[in-house]
C-alpha cells in the first residue's frame, strides 16, 4: 500500500541513489529486578539482532543498518554497541549484562538519544528506531527530568524518528505518554512473555524497515517527511495478538 500510494505521488520526481542509513537504538533496562529473566533478555536482544541482519540482507540495495545497544542501571549507561554496522555486531553475552541496582530510565534515555541525535546530524538519510525495554519505573535519574525528556523526543519526532515503549506495568500507556511515546508494547515479565515480547517486536520492526525501503522511491528531502507518519501504529498488530 505504500508503495503504491508512493508511487503514484512522485512518479514525475527525481530520485536518488544515496541509501538511507538505519540506525536502531535499543535501550535496554539491567536494574536489579531483571536478574529474574536476565538469559531471557539475553536470548531476545540476540534474536533481535538476527532480525536486523535479516533486514540488512533483504534492503541491501536501499539500506545500511546499525545498531547501538544501551545497558542501564544506577552505575551507569554500558554502550555495549554504538552505531556498529550490523555485521560487525556480535551476540550480547552474560558478561556484557549483568543486572543490578536501581532505574535511571530519564538519564539513560536522554543521554543516548542526545548523543546520537548529534553524531548523525550530518547524514543525508538517516532512519532512527528507538527502543526502551524496562521492567520498572524512573527511580533515580539525576541529570535529566521528564520534561526535558519529552522536549527531546518531540524535537526528534520531527525529524521522523520512531519511538517504542515495552513495558512491563499495566499503566505503560499512561507513563510513555508522560514522555511523548505513543507506541507501546505491555510485556509479561515472565521467561515465556519475555521471549514472546521480543518476537513481537521485531515484527513491528520488519514491518518499519519495509516501509523505509518504500521511501528510497522519493526524492532525498521528501523521506523525512514520509517517516513521520510511518511512527504511527509501530504496535498495532502485535497488540491485536495479545
Amino acid at each position: 500500500m505504500y508503495c503504491l500510494i508512493l508511487k503514484n505521488v512522485i512518479a514525475m520526481e527525481t530520485t536518488t541513489t544515496i541509501k538511507t542509513q538505519v540506525y536502531n537504538l535499543v535501550i535496554l533496562d539491567k536494574s536489579g529486578s531483571m536478574e529474574s529473566i536476565r538469559q531471557q533478555a539475553i536470548d531476545g536482544y540476540n534474536e533481535t539482532l538476527g532480525s536486523i541482519r535479516a533486514a540488512q540482507l533483504k534492503h541491501r540495495d536501499s539500506q545500511e543498518q546499525f545498531v547501538s545497544l544501551a545497558a542501564f542501571c544506577g552505575c551507569g549507561v554500558d554502550m555495549i554497541y554504538d552505531k556498529t554496522p550490523i555485521k560487525d555486531a556480535e551476540n550480547l553475552t552474560p558478561k556484557q549484562y549483568e543486572p543490578c541496582c536501581v532505574t535511571p530510565l530519564y538519564d539513560a534515555i536522554g543521554m543516548t538519544v542526545q548523543k546520537l541525535k548529534k553524531d548523525i546530524k550530518d547524514i543525508p538519510d538517516a532512519a532512527v528506531i528507538v527502543t526502551i525495554i524496562t521492567d520498572g519505573y524512573e527511580n533515580a535519574s539525576k541529570e535529566w527530568k521528564g520534561p526535558d525528556i519529552k522536549k527531546l523526543i518531540d524535537d526528534c519526532k520531527k525529524d521522523g524518528w520512531v519511538f517504542a515503549f515495552i513495558g512491563a506495568g499495566e499503566d505503560i500507556v499512561k507513563v510513555a505518554a508522560t514522555i511523548s511515546i505513543d507506541n507501546t508494547l505491555l510485556w509479561d515479565k515472565t521467561e515465556e512473555g519475555t521471549d514472546t515480547m521480543f518476537k513481537r517486536s521485531a515484527m513491528a520492526g520488519s514491518r518499519i524497515y519495509e516501509k523505509i525501503a518504500c521511501c528510497m522511491a522519493a526524492p532525498l528531502s521528501e523521506r523525512k517527511k514520509m517517516r513521520r507518519s510511518m511512527a504511527e501504529n509501530y504496535f498495532d498488530e502485535e497488540n491485536k495478538e495479545a
